[in-house]
């Protein structure tokens, strides 16, 4: 919740500022850990993905977690402190040696003067990746972007650990759904690992198979943020919304407000005339969140009243209470009823007494994330 409105108006000398003269247009960035392994596989760098595949007790991270170390160091992180240490370690280690290894955390016996006193411990599995696997990860990648489900599988007792990738389906853009068109490490016959993934009920971990532990990880599509309107509100959410693994896409009726050298982040940058189409042309589906920061009222209702036919998981829009009642009012005029309009979430973002850009943001991508915890609705009532 914010006392700003979504009034951006920006100059032709600060558009221009933010655009890349021709040919020099900005890379876009990964959206998955995918994506990016995939990315640096391919200008023949070797990485370590350190993988959470076990936790008891307490420990700060379940299984699933993940992060890389590069020839650059550490991107991302898989729990912190002495923990993260030893298993940043590992990993360089693992790099330098060109070895996969294993680190085993039993944080049950820290004293309380250390920094890991909340018991349990975690297994992480550092497995060094080579340029020779740079196809699986990118089919992996495009899968993801498409909206495809798999299944990673990991045969952690093998040296190195063994891994497979396997897919419902190719994604379009791959070509025939024959195995010819797959790398040798995937597979399109994804029933048997469906049961292992089963037994953990759809999460990541460790399960046994024919005597051997094998790590099962769904191969899940971060969640979609559709940004209406990308001025400077919008702009500070995507940077945000991004590093907190969101899938970020922008929508706006000016193309100076919505490209890649404005948004490098985003996956797609849409220019619509009065925002008309907006569900076909965005693709919004049930587990998109939509963000509507356009740069008038008039916009606002336009977006807002096409987005709820969508059924988007979160919708949320800028504004004043004044400002959504005015709307609201217009709206059950159209037949809109109360239930669809009470779902949605405005003024935006958690109460934080926000007022920059900046500060909306992290009001805005809180609530986003107490969305996928689960939360927010005691938040809200809260406030």
């Amino acid at each position: 919740m914010s006392k700003a409105d979504a009034s951006d108006t920006v100059s032709a000398s600060a558009s221009s500022a933010t655009s890349a003269p021709s040919g020099g247009m900005a890379a876009p960035w990964p959206e998955t850990l995918e994506a990016r392994v995939a990315q640096l596989l391919a200008a023949g760098e070797s990485v370590t993905l350190l993988t959470v595949i076990s936790r008891t007790g307490s420990a700060p991270r379940d299984a699933g977690t993940r992060a890389l170390y590069t020839q650059n160091g550490p991107e991302g992180t898989v729990g912190g402190g002495l923990l993260e240490a030893r298993a940043m370690e590992a990993a360089a280690q693992s790099l330098f040696m060109g070895t996969s290894s294993q680190v085993s955390c039993d944080m049950s016996g820290f004293t309380p003067d250390s920094d890991m006193i909340c018991g349990g411990g975690m297994d992480v599995l550092c497995e060094v990746l080579t340029p020779n696997k740079a196809p699986l990860f990118a089919l992996a990648a495009q899968a993801l972007r498409a909206g495809v489900g798999g299944v990673w599988v990991v045969d952690v007792n093998r040296e190195p650990p063994l891994r497979r990738l396997y897919l419902d389906c190719l994604p379009e853009n791959v070509g025939p759904a024959t195995d010819s068109a797959l790398p040798l490490d995937a597979s399109l016959d994804i029933a048997p690992v469906r049961a292992l993934l089963a037994q953990r009920k759809g999460r990541p971990g460790l399960v046994t198979s024919d005597a051997c532990r094998i790590y099962v990880e769904p191969l899940a599509a971060p969640p979609v943020l559709l940004l209406c309107g990308g001025g400077h509100v919008s702009l500070e959410v995507a940077r945000l919304a991004h590093v907190c693994g969101f899938i970020v896409d922008v929508v706006d009726d000016r193309p100076e407000f919505s490209n890649p050298q404005r948004f490098p982040m985003a996956r797609h940058c849409h220019v619509l005339p009065d925002y008309e189409n907006l569900v076909e042309a965005c693709g919004i589906g049930r587990h998109h969140y939509v963000a509507v920061i356009t740069r008038g009222h008039g916009f606002d209702r336009e977006t807002l009243t096409q987005a709820l036919t969508s059924h988007a998981q979160y919708i949320g829009m800028i504004g004043s209470k004044t400002k959504r009642d005015q709307i609201y009012a217009i709206l059950r005029g159209q037949g809109v009823p109360d239930s669809e309009l009470a779902a949605v979430c405005c003024p935006i973002g958690l109460t934080i007494e926000a007022e920059t850009p900046q500060q909306i943001a992290v009001s805005i991508v809180a609530e986003l994330l107490a969305v996928q915890a689960g939360t927010l609705k005691r938040l809200r009532f809260e406030e």
